[in-house]
């Protein structure tokens, strides 16, 4: 499922854009209105018992995919409901528990799931919320709106992380109702493939990345050892996995190769080959792997059977048919392996470390070595390449202290990529709010204007609202360019919308929009009362 959450000021316009649209209907929830007003009178009433929350609206919504079996009103309801309580009391916990993005870590589910049962049997009933369905789009789709405030203490529900623990809630949803399981953002870093990429898919098949990229993570879900994983990769997929070290015996990488059908000049079957830290840079590494995937890997354990393994995988022909597990199969005579990671002298560490510590030389030494490895790996250079480069610094690390500076830098990078991610879908969820609040009132607004002056342009304080041909342009005058839409009528008549460009949105847009909305209604009441005047004693 597609989950969203927000918070904001508006009850009005939130409640407004859920329930006026044609196909939506209320399902769920305990508030008695069932009109805009009605609820936002409800909903303002307990607001007030906390005045100084500046954002009382709670916004959630779930999205069934379409390939999903249709769920009836009851069960939309009660899975939205769930969902609402799961995210109220995720936002409560402390510690270890609150670490949704670690397994290890985080709240049991069955410990999860008695909490929300209790919490939608005992306390539920404070907050104000209703559950709206919509069915405009291709799959259905809930709405919840709710007043963050408790009606019986005033105190209010935490927002903090709540796209994350929308995610997982959404997660445990899916198992809980059947539906078809969605990676959360956390477990899938990887980047959507490119439109060239895409044609390619449809035209030739999935690219040998895209291949090797999935084997390694069906391969991976179980969270095999590292040996059963490189086995496991040849025998399920034909996918080579090749292990390489270091003359002192540390791995220096993984690289994974596939057949595409190439052949050399002597005919031979030409592999591609991908380093695991190119082929996917969060997942793929020898260390990520293990960090990511939780691949169980112990250099007693497995360094002697990975490096049988490898003596097989240089030797087997790509394209015999394997039909023996690797354990079984008697290897050819071990052939040369050519490194693709060549080993660094003495020398080019030092002049990459020296490279990578230009400006940092005011920071404690190790915190300097941190950022010089987080540059390094932003540089897509092998995290056992960066570990001999840390091994370079004064501070005369040990190779265990280089790898614990490198693994530490790896997860901060992987942090602040999550973080990133999760900002721009915070923009994009307000880019999102923006449209689905302006752009009904845009088209009103301009109708009027086009009917009561002929005018396709309305000015506003700070922004003029423009109709150009089929598109509505909205066009602040110190920041531009605020949103361009392209608005059509659909076959059943339907006024529908696409975004062709948003600009930098910020709140103060948002609330232009509410209030033009308000100021509409109060020329319609207007104008209907003097029409009201003008008929009125006339006799038919």
């Amino acid at each position: 499922m597609i989950t969203k959450v927000k918070a904001n000021k508006s009850f009005r316009g939130t409640t407004k854009y859920v329930l006026e649209k044609e196909k939506a209907k209320i399902i769920g929830g305990n508030m008695y209105g069932r009109s805009t007003n009605e609820l936002v009178e409800q909903f303002t009433l307990s607001a007030h018992l906390n005045p100084q929350l500046k954002d009382p609206c709670y916004h959630l919504m779930l999205s069934v995919p379409k390939n999903d079996r249709t769920l009836n009103d009851d069960e939309l309801a009660n899975l939205s409901q769930r969902h609402f309580a799961n995210v109220i009391v995720l936002s409560r916990l402390q510690g270890d528990e609150s670490q949704v993005k670690q397994p290890d870590k985080r709240i049991a589910d069955t410990k999860l799931k008695e909490l929300a049962d209790e919490f939608i049997e005992t306390e539920l009933p404070a907050y104000d919320f209703f559950i709206a369905r919509h069915s405009d789009k291709e799959h259905d789709h809930t709405h919840i709106v709710a007043s963050r405030v408790n009606n019986l203490d005033g105190k209010s529900i935490r927002t903090w992380n709540n796209y994350t623990h929308s995610e997982h809630s959404a997660r445990l949803l899916e198992r809980e109702f059947q539906l078809t399981p969605v990676l959360s953002s956390w477990e899938s870093k990887q980047k959507a493939m490119t439109r060239n990429q895409l044609e390619r898919v449809e035209g030739d098949g999935l690219p040998g990345e895209e291949i090797m990229r999935r084997a390694i993570e069906k391969v991976a879900a179980d969270k095999p050892t590292m040996p059963q994983l490189i086995e496991r990769l040849w025998r399920e997929y034909q996918v080579k996995a090749i292990v390489s070290y270091y003359g002192h015996g540390g791995v220096r990488g993984i690289k994974f190769g596939i057949d595409i059908g190439s052949v050399n000049e002597d005919g031979s079957p030409q592999l591609l080959w991908k380093q695991g830290g190119n082929l996917n840079k969060y997942k793929c590494s020898f260390s990520k792997l293990q960090t990511e995937l939780g691949i169980n890997y112990d250099p007693k354990r497995d360094d002697s059977e990975i490096k049988r393994l490898n003596n097989f995988l240089v030797s087997v022909d790509n394209n015999q048919v394997n039909q023996q597990l690797i354990s079984t199969t008697s290897p050819k005579k071990a052939q040369t392996i050519t490194e693709t990671l060549p080993q660094l002298t003495p020398n080019q560490t030092a002049e990459l470390y020296k490279y990578y510590s230009t400006d940092l030389q005011d920071l404690l030494v190790t915190d300097r070595d941190k950022e010089i490895a987080m540059k390094a790996l932003l540089d897509d250079k092998p995290a056992e390449e960066v570990e001999e480069i840390i091994k370079a610094s004064p501070a005369g690390w040990t190779a265990d202290e280089a790898r614990a500076l490198v693994l530490i830098a790896n997860n901060k990078l992987a942090s602040i990529e999550s973080d990133l991610e999760q900002s721009l879908s915070e923009k994009q969820r307000q880019e999102q709010e923006l449209l689905a609040v302006a752009v009904p009132i845009a088209i009103k607004l301009i109708n009027w204007q086009l009917r009561e002056t002929g005018s396709n342009s309305l000015r506003f304080k700070y922004a003029t609202l423009e109709k150009q041909g089929r598109e509505l342009v909205f066009t602040h005058d110190e920041r531009g360019e605020i949103f361009r839409v392209a608005v059509n009528r659909n076959q059943s008549g339907e006024l529908e919308y696409s975004p062709i460009n948003v600009g930098s949105v910020e709140i103060e847009d948002i609330q232009i929009w509410q209030k033009a909305d308000h100021v509409l209604q109060q020329i319609r009441e207007e104008a209907e009362r003097q029409e009201r005047r003008q008929t009125k004693g006339i006799s038919l």
